[in-house]
């Protein structure tokens, strides 16, 4: 396949970089056009079946080396090309992670659920999957622990994301780390002694990444006991993780436990959405022009009405023709 862009269509055409599904490869260019050549089964191109057609796609993405995350729609341009077939094709969907059940000494049978919530109420899940979501939106979270021993409390260590369903994946986002929110969009809501709830906007991966898995790493402790995780809080400076394991409580404190969610699919804002904030601001501007020249009739009469009654009040008098 071959992707031929014209640099004259768009100034800033001239100044960004392209790369396609695979950031290895990216997109040259010459003098007036951008051009990408892919095999079918190269750079990161997808295969996909219709009831009537295979489909190769792949997709030309703005980008910028020097950052990982974005909250602005960036520049793409899809491309494909498609082979006429006759074959059966199915739909399928995937569903949020399940529960995570885990049990340990000290600590009985205990249940962790990570789940998303349609408002800051926390009192709706948001059961639909995949979640689709467009930048900047809230994105409202909550952790939750029950266990079979009474006074156990909840304390979230770390939440990081990634473009994929891998918790290793070599590109990563750091929410909270160490106890400490790393995210300025962060805001933690009350809960109780068991939830941890909070919210962030939506972002997405610089790149051809359309999806976010969010996972993070959970500890259970015993309330009221001292010095453990849960009571050291927020650690700034990175601490020898396998020294303070050794020192844990098996009494006092669980060990870490990692749970997941997603995806979290970014949706890209339609040009009918921008069109009609434009219609809206340009019907405000003559909203404004008009109550603007309303104005300015009403000073006219006023000043014309003041002069008139100074005039009568001067008392002049109609001269006749002949004294002229």
């Amino acid at each position: 396949m071959t992707l031929i862009i014209g640099k004259s269509a768009d100034a800033q055409l001239d100044k960004i970089q392209l790369r396609l599904n695979d950031p290895k490869c990216l997109v040259s260019s010459n003098s007036t056009h951008l051009i990408a050549s892919v095999g079918y089964n190269s750079c990161g191109t997808v295969t996909e079946e219709t009831a009537e057609n295979i489909v190769f796609k792949n997709t030309a993405t703005s980008y910028d080396t020097s950052v990982v995350i974005t909250r602005q729609n960036g520049i793409s341009f899809p491309f494909n090309c498609s082979f006429p077939k006759k074959s059966r094709v199915s739909a399928s969907f995937r569903a949020h992670k399940s529960d995570y059940v885990f049990t340990e000494a000290g600590f009985g049978n205990f249940t962790y659920k990570f789940q998303f919530f349609t408002d800051g109420r926390f009192v709706e899940v948001n059961s639909v999957s995949p979640l689709e979501v467009i930048l900047k939106e809230q994105l409202y979270m909550e952790i939750q622990v029950s266990s079979s021993v009474p006074n156990v409390e909840l304390f979230v260590e770390s939440c990081k994301a990634t473009p994929h369903d891998n918790p290793s994946d070599p590109l990563f986002y750091d929410i909270i780390q160490n106890g400490c929110i790393k995210d300025s969009t962060v805001r933690v809501y009350p809960g109780t002694r068991t939830q941890y709830r909070f919210a962030m906007e939506a972002f997405s991966f610089i790149g051809n990444y359309p999806e976010v898995y969010l996972s993070c790493t959970v500890i259970l402790c015993k309330t009221g006991a001292a010095n453990t995780r849960c009571t050291q809080g927020c650690i700034k400076k990175s601490v020898d993780s396998s020294k303070h394991r050794h020192k844990r409580s098996l009494i006092s404190e669980s060990q870490q436990h990692f749970i997941s969610q997603g995806p979290v699919i970014m949706k890209r804002e339609t040009s009918n959405d921008k069109g009609e904030e434009k219609t809206l601001a340009f019907n405000g501007n003559m909203l404004v022009i008009a109550l603007s020249g309303m104005v300015t009739v009403a000073l006219i009469s006023v000043t014309l009405n003041i002069y008139m009654k100074r005039a009568r009040a001067a008392g002049y008098q109609r001269l006749n023709t002949q004294e002229f």
